[in-house]
């Protein structure tokens, strides 16, 4: 409506400036609201599961990966970021493993180089991903060796109380093998399937934006005979390395959301910190356990956002 020359323009008696800026006041409001919910829960994200990933010594990416799809619609984006965020927990983790003396160098070497290698390619090759499909399987695999380390600590644990002859820390489900310092004897047939594991998983983990360290730690534990404490930093060191392989492939294509990678990475690298203080004072038993859960989790997580996509 054109108001009479000299009368300004109204609504109700209200001028329309008065009403279009009482509009855009309750648009920025409702804005900065929603911009401070997305704040706190991309914080509560990073701090949680930060904390999570430092007891566990799994960086936990295929936990954090579906709360990001509710930040990050584009699969590849979502992936790329996530992979960001996993570099900055893993490492911080890694270095709080590193100073208390918990990592295998030759498993780190051989089944961590050959990660990197496989995750960068997975990262590179992202584009060609049936997400969907890779998703539910590595959901339905997680599922199951969750279950059967969880189950297997709990009954360790079980036949540990009934004989009453464990030591304090002692892991009475630990590689019988070992050298003097307590570490088992890592032969050339464990090094070649610990690398051509490696390399497997992380090929599919660059390309979903994980790092599969959930395949990877049972893997060290159960066949090469590594403790949990020394399976966990061992696995936190070479996901910091892989997560930096996967990611560099995924930022050639532009494959990041720099906000969120702040957000969250921070929140992690707080939670990572104080959670590996706690994991390495856990009992093996205890933390068995922890990781079995924290597997099956990320399990159910990850099944329900594949068959979501």
């Amino acid at each position: 409506m054109v108001g009479r020359a000299g009368v300004e323009p109204s609504r109700g008696g209200i001028p329309y400036r008065h009403v279009l800026n009482g509009n855009w006041k309750r648009v920025d409001a409702a804005l900065e609201h929603v911009f401070n919910l997305k704040f706190l829960f991309e914080v509560a994200v990073g701090l949680a599961i930060g904390v999570f990933a430092g007891v566990a010594g799994m960086p936990l990416g295929a936990l954090r990966l579906p709360a990001l799809y509710l930040i990050i619609p584009t699969p590849q984006i979502a992936a790329g970021t996530n992979l960001g965020i996993d570099t900055l927990t893993a490492t911080t983790a890694a270095y709080r493993y590193w100073r208390s003396h918990l990592i295998e160098g030759t498993v780190f070497i051989f089944m961590g180089g050959f990660s990197c290698i496989g995750s960068f390619l997975g990262g590179y090759l992202s584009s060609f991903a049936p997400y969907k499909g890779l998703l539910i399987f590595i959901g339905l695999a997680y599922f199951l060796v969750g279950l059967d380390m969880f189950f297997r600590a709990a009954a360790a644990k079980s036949a540990t109380e009934t004989s009453g002859n464990q030591k304090p820390g002692e892991d009475i489900s630990a590689g019988e093998h070992k050298g003097e310092s307590g570490r088992p004897a890592i032969g050339l047939r464990n090094t070649v399937a610990a690398a051509l594991w490696g390399f497997v998983l992380g090929f599919i983990g660059g390309m979903v934006g994980i790092l599969m360290g959930s395949l990877r730690v049972p893997t060290m534990i159960k066949v090469i005979g590594l403790t949990p404490a020394v399976a966990a930093g061992t696995n936190m060191s070479i996901s910091s390395f892989m997560a930096l392989s996967g990611f560099s492939g995924h930022l050639m294509h532009g494959n990041l959301d720099l906000p969120v990678l702040i957000t969250v990475g921070t929140a992690s690298i707080v939670g990572s910190y104080a959670g590996s203080h706690l994991g390495i004072s856990l009992n093996p038993l205890a933390m068995k356990r922890l990781i079995g859960a924290a597997i099956i989790l990320m399990a159910i997580a990850l099944f329900i956002t594949g068959v979501r996509l």
